[in-house]
């Protein structure tokens, strides 16, 4: 499946009395709770493009709404997860944190999973279908912690495009294998994330490059994860599918404090209040620099005319001839307006001159560009040993090319608590 790969590890169950919340360092470092003082992303709706997504597991009841799945999993709805990553994509958006257990950045949101339960069924164009049943079904945000090393599709190109017109904030993992960011994460439009760690460094196995968009926590992140792949029911990891997470969890607040405000506008706000990290602006290893909550929550902007992650608009050019609209062929990345000219003119009381029809249409050009294919994986949980809650790195990918440029983790035995 190309989740990004992950590195796992099962949480024993708590240390000394430490809550799986207070194990959430990401929490404190991104001041989550003055945030979800302000909101907590009730209405909006987050989905999940993953392996599924536990819908019994205690941090997420009540949250997950049925969705659909592809592959092994086409004819269910989303809501069972047999490998783990998706169920802790989906805490770490909007858990719960009821009696002690993991707590989500936005706990309000209802997360909309959508599931492929084998990694070799998860294709680009699977993905490409995910975000267009996504955008139909009333997601206001699409999370991806998934990648492919392969060449971009224009099935998935397209679909992105779709997403955006449809008023939908699209997010995606940068990768975990140290090399140029992954699809769909290189697609204009969608906000690519790459990982920091605990010092607020940019993480090691970041993949970076000019494509990434911002920066979230991806070392050490502590979320929740099915019982029949944990016993515990919590797992910790490391990867760009956590922060891509973290980054759709900070989406769904804004969009819940301002529920009026266009998705482009909620972009805006995200890479506009992002606190550099690098070299001032934009750089290939932080983006614009680490996502803020309470920054983007609290930003007042003016509006922005198209999505800031999109090339400039074309200017518009001088209409062409009627003889060379006819011989234009017809253009299916092109929605064409017929505009209808009409001439007469009446000499005396009794003639009268036949109208000329001109048709002219207007091209109005698609939203993303193809750039150079980059790599990427999604990371199922791989798990290691720990002495604290489970844990699920995705820092060690590094496996064989798998169905369309997935590149897969080197997966190590599951270690329970």
């Amino acid at each position: 499946m190309p989740l990004l790969p992950a590195l796992v590890v099962a949480l024993p169950l708590l240390l000394a009395a430490q809550t799986i919340e207070e194990q959430e360092w990401h929490l404190d470092a991104l001041d989550i709770y003055s945030a979800q003082d302000q909101t907590r992303g009730d209405g909006v709706i987050v989905a999940v493009i993953d392996s599924g997504v536990d819908a019994k597991h205690p941090d997420l009841a009540g949250r997950v709404l049925p969705g659909t799945g592809f592959g092994s999993s086409k004819g269910t709805d989303g809501t069972t997860d047999t490998d783990g990553h998706g169920t802790g994509m989906a805490a770490i958006i909007a858990a719960t944190g009821k009696n002690g257990g993991a707590l989500g950045i936005a706990p309000g949101a209802r997360i909309l999973p959508i599931a492929s339960a084998e990694k070799e069924q998860f294709t680009l164009d699977v993905v490409a279908e995910s975000i267009r049943w996504a955008a139909d079904h009333g997601a206001k945000v699409v999370n991806m912690s998934l990648g492919f090393s392969s060449s971009m599709t224009p099935s998935l190109v397209k679909a992105v495009n779709y997403a955006i017109e449809k008023d939908v904030v699209l997010v995606a993992a940068t990768g975990n294998d140290g090399r140029d960011v992954s699809a769909p994460a290189n697609i204009g439009g969608v906000i690519a994330v790459a990982g920091t760690n605990r010092e607020g460094k940019p993480w090691k196995s970041s993949n970076v490059g000019a494509d990434t968009v911002l920066a979230a926590p991806a070392e050490g992140i502590v979320t929740a994860a099915p019982q029949s792949v944990y016993a515990s029911g919590y797992a910790e990891m490391d990867g760009t599918s956590a922060a891509s997470a973290i980054v759709s969890g900070v989406a769904a607040l804004v969009r819940a404090k301002h529920p009026e405000m266009p998705a482009k506008d909620v972009v805006n706000a995200l890479i506009k209040t992002a606190k550099d990290m690098a070299e001032p602006g934009r750089d290939t290893t932080t983006g614009f620099g680490m996502v803020d909550p309470m920054g983007a929550i609290t930003a007042q902007l003016p509006p922005v005319e198209r999505n800031p992650l999109l090339p400039p608009a074309k200017p518009s050019t001088a209409q062409p001839t009627p003889t060379l609209a006819a011989q234009r062929p017809a253009q299916p990345d092109f929605e064409m307006k017929d505009r209808l000219s009409f001439v007469a003119a009446v000499s005396g009381a009794t003639a009268l001159l036949t109208a000329l029809l001109i048709t002219f249409p207007a091209l109005r050009s698609r939203r993303a560009t193809i750039p150079a294919p980059p790599t990427g994986t999604r990371g199922p949980y791989v798990p290691s040993e720990s002495t604290k809650a489970p844990r699920v790195p995705e820092s060690e990918a590094g496996g064989a090319h798998v169905g369309e440029g997935f590149l897969s983790a080197r997966d190590t035995p599951p270690t329970p608590w």
